[in-house]
């Protein structure tokens, strides 16, 4: 069996199946709300130049409670195997923490160890996207974006 290319919404074919694109690349790496707004182009690429976005929102830095505890009483429980049966604990509840912020509009911006740092934006109103180094102000456009 053959794997057609994805139809992508302005009609074009996507990358043939088993490529990595760039986007690809950016969104193993970026925020979501930045990878999905180039994503969205006609021609997604990641972004050629540094960017600043202020807004609205929330952060919040989550800790596992115990982290080491629960190191050092595997490794003594079960030797070399302690470390995998650690990585398979923190791997579930890390994914089911980020699958919970995900649900509920957040998006994780950092990963420490068994640490992650998240944030909430408002969605309502946008105060802009602007290159790095552009002033807010003035005319021409500065924070709307355009």
């Amino acid at each position: 069996a053959t794997c057609k290319r994805p139809i992508m919404a302005s009609g074009e074919q996507g990358p043939s199946p088993g490529s990595i694109t760039a986007i690809q690349v950016l969104a193993s790496y970026a925020p979501a709300e930045l990878v999905l707004r180039h994503a969205a182009d006609r021609h997604p690429a990641p972004p050629s130049a540094p960017e600043r976005e202020d807004f609205e929102g929330a952060v919040g830095f989550v800790d596992v409670s115990g982290f080491t505890a629960l190191s050092e009483r595997l490794q003594k429980d079960f030797g070399n195997k302690g470390s995998e049966k650690l990585n398979q604990y923190i791997n579930s509840y890390l994914t089911r923490l980020i699958d919970g912020v995900s649900h509920h509009g957040g998006d994780v911006i950092k990963f420490a160890g068994d640490a992650l740092q998240v944030v909430w934006r408002e969605r309502g109103g946008r105060t802009g996207t602007r290159g790095v180094g552009e002033s807010g102000g003035g005319s021409g456009g500065g924070s709307n974006g355009g």
